[in-house]
Parts: C-alpha cells; sequence; structure tokens
C-alpha cells in the first residue's frame, strides 16, 4: 500500500476511534426537537377533530404550542395540509424517547381539554401507548392542567434549543 495512503488510513482510524469515545463519553443529550413539536401540534390537530367538534379549549392548547413552540405560518399550513397522516406513522419520525412521551402527552392534553374523555380517544391513547413504548398514563390520576404544563415545558424546551 502506498505509504501516504497508509498514513490517511492510520489518521482516519484514530479520529473514528476518538469520535466514537466522545460519544461514548458525552452521548447525545435526548431532548425534544422543533421537528418533534411540530408532529405534537399535528397529532394535537387530529386527535381534536377525533370527536367531529373542534372545542375552544383544544384550539387554545394548539395555539398556544404553535405560539411556545415557535411554530411560523408555513409550517403550520404544511401542518394543516397533513392532518390526515395516520398518526401511527408520526412516531416513526419522533427524535428520541423524551420527543415520545411528549407526543403521547399531548395527545392526553387534548383528550382532556374538553373535560370528556371520548372512548374514541381514550382507545387511541391506550393503542399508541404501545407502540411509543413509554409506559402507560392513568388517565383518572391527572387533570388536563398538569397534562398541559408538561406539555408546554417539552413545547418551550425545543424553542430553547432551536
Amino acid at each position: 500500500m502506498d505509504p501516504e495512503m497508509q498514513k490517511i488510513l492510520e489518521i482516519g482510524g484514530r479520529a473514528a476511534a476518538d469520535i466514537d469515545k466522545a460519544m461514548h463519553t458525552h452521548p447525545m443529550e435526548d431532548k425534544v426537537t422543533h421537528q418533534d413539536v411540530l408532529l405534537m401540534v399535528q397529532a394535537a390537530l387530529q386527535m381534536a377533530q377525533r370527536d367531529a367538534k373542534l372545542e375552544v379549549s383544544e384550539k387554545n392548547l394548539i395555539a398556544r404550542m404553535v405560539k411556545i413552540g415557535r411554530v411560523n405560518p408555513q409550517e403550520l399550513s404544511e401542518i394543516k395540509d397533513m392532518s390526515h397522516e395516520d398518526i401511527g406513522l408520526m412516531i416513526d419520525r419522533l427524535s428520541g424517547k423524551k420527543a415520545r412521551k411528549a407526543f403521547l402527552l399531548t395527545l392526553v392534553a387534548v383528550a382532556m381539554a374538553d373535560e370528556e374523555l371520548e372512548a374514541s380517544e381514550k382507545q387511541m391513547i391506550e393503542s399508541l401507548t404501545e407502540k411509543l413504548g413509554v409506559g402507560h398514563i392513568d388517565l383518572s390520576k391527572h387533570n388536563f392542567l398538569e397534562v398541559e404544563d408538561l406539555v408546554m415545558k417539552f413545547v418551550a424546551s425545543a424553542a430553547v434549543s432551536r
């Protein structure tokens, strides 16, 4: 092998080893990203329309997510265009475990926003809980304001890291 090529490979090997070591020493933080927030808003819109009526409390929740998450008008328009995408497929596009938790909490918050937990909403939450793999939420032990507060914290953390 050419000595120059050998030198390049040795340097490259050390660089790859250094990168691998850095990744294991300082793993990337699991955080909610702006893209996750867009998926959360999209899922919230779908959940809100699940019972065929969009309540004021649901609109307000989604509006707060959009504002705090710094979702721009173009992104919101794209979300509305994709509002019929299967929520189950959105899960695959979430960035990590924290994003999956935030996604589930978003659906729970929307379901609780109108103070009427419909059977279809409850069924959807139970089905997605298993797919998300982040643990079960006992809906009877939480109220809307608690869940909404958690969702907003996740959304705000994504806006800060943007």
